[in-house]
């Protein structure tokens, strides 16, 4: 229960944090806070609080968006699997790199599922959305991963989350 809690308050602080370097830099000043915590979650506590992270993550997401309530619940858990297909067959624990590998290949697959749920609505526009959309979200989101996995792990140890 104790873990429950701490993902869901790790989740709430990445949310909030997203939001207020959304609102002061914009795109390209944004990491996906969101999808490293549901990778950290992954990588250090597995698959079952991958999801339940990724479940508080997308229900944060989805209350303050205008997309249909659901969007981003189904946005992370894919990625969660997705962590967990990449993590099988790339990661090696320990490697900075193989973290790096991990979060670039989870932020393009939640990309892809993110621009397919969008396209169901309306009419998108690929080459945009690869320039004003990946390349920003792609770039930050590689820049803060080790900063972000160091500090997560910091608060797992704070909180002993593995025993």
């Amino acid at each position: 229960m104790k873990r429950i809690a701490v993902i869901a308050l790790v989740s709430y602080l990445a949310f909030a944090l997203e939001f207020l370097l959304y609102n002061f830099w914009g795109q390209w000043g944004k990491p996906e806070l969101l999808i490293l915590v549901v990778i950290f979650f992954n990588l250090y506590l597995g698959i079952r609080f991958s999801i339940i992270a990724a479940v508080f993550c997308g229900i944060f997401k989805d209350a303050s968006g205008v997309a249909p309530f659901g969007t981003y619940v189904l946005v992370y858990i894919a990625g969660s699997y997705l962590t967990t297909i990449v993590r099988r067959y790339l990661y090696e624990p320990g490697s900075r790199f193989s973290r790096a590998v991990v979060t670039f290949f989870v932020v393009i697959g939640c990309f892809i599922v993110q621009a397919t749920l969008s396209n169901m609505n309306h009419e998108l526009r690929l080459g945009e959305l690869l320039v004003y959309l990946l390349v920003p979200q792609l770039l930050t989101t590689m820049i803060a991963a080790t900063y972000v996995f160091a500090q997560l792990k910091n608060i797992s140890t704070f909180f002993v989350l593995k025993n």
